[in-house]
């Protein structure tokens, strides 16, 4: 037996080989900052975000037999300030229940997927339910039954190739509302969670590096679609709504700006009949912004409105005193989400960009 073969074991090299993978992101990530050391730093701290949040899906949590609901998210794809996501390991072998009470929540989207972001499949969704699609008791208490089989009143379906659920609720006022209290069981009578095996580890300790390297190379691509059209709103392209399926109900447009200290970003639409929209802007890495201390996105609860219905939407890096400001929290350039849910029609969209001193 040789020295190499007696110092490097499988699991050292499955270690390694995730630390090389970590390293290939940040290169990645870094190759695509813009020129300055604030959006460097903002990138690599994006990496580390991923691979802690992948780490605990894939290694801590990964066993569906925990039934074990995680309501924290990374920031990915501009996540939307007005959603307090939960996401969980799933597994169609076992039968799961969702209890909650909705309190301040507005509505509550909950969704079986099947593969993953940053993945050859990409994320696929299985099966949705809506606040609207199920019944919530008089208290605002609601049940629901997760599973293959059909079950009544409240249930969500799984596919043989369900392995994730994900949970989209809807708080209008970030810093005041109690968003909806939510527990996951396990109903059914299988096995319980089972002790570490160490061939299953390395293989998720592959994955969570897999998924780190995957998800910066895919909103990497997004950002540089953004960027082709910036300051210009347009629906997301198919190509990229095919590997990263969220709520069937939403219409999602998304564009890039970039902005002098004494210019100003504007956008201005009549909203539509709808349950919910939203405009926000976020980081380069499309990230959201930290939305609990900056004011960095309206919807139609806290947007103020003209006297003949549209909105109009500043965004600039200073406050120029006017209704509608989005603060871009000391960044010069990011990314901009509007989402559409359940939509009659989709209004158009102006835009322009302007010096602060001609706002009016």
């Amino acid at each position: 037996m040789s020295e190499a073969e007696d110092t490097t074991p499988g699991d050292l090299q499955a270690w390694e080989a995730f630390c090389d993978q970590l390293k290939a992101a940040g290169r990645n990530a870094l190759d695509a900052a813009p020129p300055n050391d604030f959006d460097r730093a903002e990138g690599l701290r994006y990496v580390t975000r991923l691979a802690r949040a992948f780490m605990r899906s894939t290694l801590e949590d990964a066993d569906p037999a925990l039934a074990r609901l995680n309501l924290e998210s990374p920031k990915i794809g501009l996540d939307n300030p007005d959603y307090v996501y939960g996401s969980a390991r799933l597994s169609s072998a076992f039968e799961y229940r969702l209890r909650g009470r909705m309190n301040d929540a507005q509505l509550l989207g909950v969704g079986t997927y099947s593969g993953g972001l940053g993945t050859p499949k990409g994320l696929i969704n299985d099966g949705y339910l809506s606040s609207s699609d199920f019944v919530v008791e008089a208290d605002g208490s609601f049940e629901i039954a997760i599973s293959k089989e059909k079950r009544e009143k409240n249930w969500l379906p799984m596919s043989d190739d369900s392995n994730q659920l994900t949970i989209r609720q809807t708080v209008l006022h970030r810093r005041t509302d109690t968003p909806a209290t939510l527990a996951l069981e396990r109903v059914d009578a299988g096995a319980p969670p089972a002790p570490l095996d160490p061939e299953r580890f390395t293989r998720g300790l592959a994955r969570a590096g897999g998924m780190v390297q995957g998800v910066v190379g895919q909103f990497l691509g997004w950002t540089r679609a953004f960027q082709e059209h910036a300051h210009e709103i347009r629906e997301l392209d198919p190509k990229f709504l095919r590997v990263a399926q969220g709520d069937p109900n939403t219409r999602y447009f998304y564009s890039y700006w970039a902005l002098e200290p004494d210019e100003a970003f504007v956008i201005e639409f009549v909203p539509p009949a709808c349950d919910y929209w939203n405009l926000q802007i976020g980081n380069h890495w499309l990230e959201s912004f930290d939305f609990l201390h900056y004011d960095t996105h309206v919807n139609h609860a806290t947007a103020e409105l003209s006297e003949d219905g549209a909105v109009r939407i500043v965004v600039a890096r200073r406050d120029p005193g006017v209704a509608n400001w989005l603060d871009t929290a000391g960044h010069d350039r990011g990314g901009l989400a509007l989402r559409f849910v359940a939509a009659d029609e989709i209004p158009e969209t102006k835009t322009r960009v302007v010096r602060l001193a001609d706002l009016g």
